[in-house]
């Protein structure tokens, strides 16, 4: 009996053989050969070993074979995996325990935050896609494009735009209504779960052939607006117009910095060319050393405190050298400076620090060590009553004595008077002055009067009743009238 020839694939030119199992679908025809009695009874030492081995080995590849077996050991790996490197979502929004801490954003939701931002010094910039009118999206986004790269080459900021934060936002499906966010409400909750200090907004308008793009820079942590600006360009214009709108965005964006050192010349700060600073420009100098706690001891903020304004003198590519013009302590290293390129808000800024420093310097004067020893108080109201008394009294002695001296003389011309014109002249004189001294005596004596009764009023005279010792060794009564 012929048998069918071989193919090339074909290994087992036989179904059945005797003294083996049947052949089933998936198994190996080599697996299924049977060992040579030779390896289990004969050759040389440690042959019997390598045939257990190798049935060892053929069970095992039977067992891994099924594929209700592989699936359970599937299963098993996959739960000791999950178990070992449980998934963790990368935006929490618990609430943090506390106050704020390294990583965490206080008074927000946020407590983890994703490395967005460099963390080099500059401002956190995120730029959102703009909103357009009149002209279809894919010229809006390259509009958009060419403004964060502008504002990215000031060095100023380190922005992210929509392109990043869309792609941040699609791997976080708790955040997925944020994606495509175009609006001031949106954008700041994004700006406060990645860490931004400030949001950009804007509309893009188009009526043919005028662009109209009107952009507003908000604060993350007041949700103010900080700056905002309105620019009109056409085809031709809009790579310098957009290159003029970043730049003044930058200029009207606070640059911060740090004191380098201090010497008896001057200081020197880590702002240069490279950060727009020129010579004549002034910066304030302050520190952050005081920390804020809340009632629970725990630290929440940290006092900012400004010490000193200062001129700069000498500009170098990153780094200047300033003096001190107005300060109320010597500024250090660890100290801080600040200021803006715009002059505008660059005078805004030093009018109300020096406002702030010549305030803090009269207060700081005004301070006295509080001296505890009693003080006698004097009784004015008692003292100008007596001096007008003694002025009343003074001058109605005076116009007494004068009225008698003019009584004296009227008397004596009425004695030796001659009844011809130099006799009635006299007499006429010394009885003129006589009413004259009289009227004044009067009106004196009048103004006594009703200072006596003010002071009866007021306590200052009356009658004092009060115990003295006599001189047998008790104990008596004085009256005693207190003027």
């Amino acid at each position: 009996m012929l048998l069918p020839a071989r193919t090339r694939g074909d290994r087992s030119p036989v179904a059945d053989r005797p003294g083996l199992p049947p052949v089933r679908s998936g198994d190996s025809i080599r697996a299924m050969r049977p060992l040579k009695r030779t390896h289990c009874h004969q050759g040389p030492k440690g042959a019997g070993q390598h045939a257990r081995v190798n049935l060892t080995f053929a069970a095992i590849g039977r067992t891994f074979r099924n594929p209700v077996t592989r699936a359970a050991l599937g299963l098993i790996v996959a739960l000791a995996l999950w178990a070992v490197n449980p998934g963790i979502s990368t935006a929490q929004t618990a609430f943090p325990q506390g106050g704020s801490s390294s990583g965490s954003l206080g008074g927000t939701l946020f407590s983890d935050r994703p490395d967005i931002f460099a963390n080099d010094g500059r401002i956190k910039l995120l730029v959102l896609a703009l909103n357009p009118f009149g002209i279809r999206e894919g010229p809006a986004a390259t509009i958009g494009e060419a403004l964060e790269k502008n504002l990215s080459n000031t060095a100023h900021f380190d922005v992210t735009g929509p392109r990043q934060i869309n792609a941040w936002l699609e791997g976080n499906q708790d955040l997925a209504d944020l994606t495509d966010c175009r609006g001031i409400a949106c954008g700041v909750d994004i700006g406060k779960r990645i860490g931004a200090d400030f949001v950009l907004v804007g509309t893009l308008n188009y009526e043919d052939p005028v662009f109209n793009l009107q952009v507003r820079m908000i604060n993350i942590s007041n949700n103010l607006t900080d700056h905002s600006e309105d620019l009109r360009f056409e085809d031709e214009t809009m790579d310098e117009g957009l290159f003029k709108l970043a730049n003044n965005i930058s200029r009207n964006s606070l640059l911060k910095g740090r004191v380098l050192s201090t010497s008896v010349r001057g200081i020197a700060i880590s702002l240069g060319q490279v950060d727009g600073i020129k010579i004549g420009d002034h910066l304030v100098i302050y520190k952050n050393d005081v920390p804020i706690t809340n009632l629970e001891g725990q630290q929440v903020d940290t006092q900012r405190k400004n010490v000193a304004i200062v001129n700069v003198l000498n500009v170098n590519r990153n780094s200047s050298e300033a003096v001190i013009i107005h300060k109320t302590e010597e500024p250090q290293v660890s100290h801080f400076v600040q200021t803006y390129l715009d002059p505008r808000r660059q005078i805004e800024l030093i009018e109300d620090t020096r406002r702030e420093l010549d305030t803090g310097i009269r207060l700081a004067n005004r301070l006295r060590p509080l001296d505890l020893t009693p003080v006698l108080v004097a009784d004015t109201d008692r003292q100008e009553w007596a001096e007008a008394v003694k002025e009343a009294e003074k001058d109605r002695n005076f116009w007494f004595t004068m009225g008698l001296a003019a009584g004296g003389l009227t008397l004596w011309t009425l004695y030796d008077y001659e009844n011809d014109d130099s006799g009635r002249i006299q007499l006429a004189l010394t009885g003129g002055a006589t009413g004259f001294a009289t009227w004044k005596w009067i009106s004196a004596r009048g103004t006594v009067n009703d200072l006596m009764v003010e002071g009866r009023a007021k306590g200052f005279i009356g009658w004092n009743i009060q115990p003295v010792p006599t001189p047998d060794g008790g104990i008596g009564l004085q009256l005693a009238l207190n003027f």
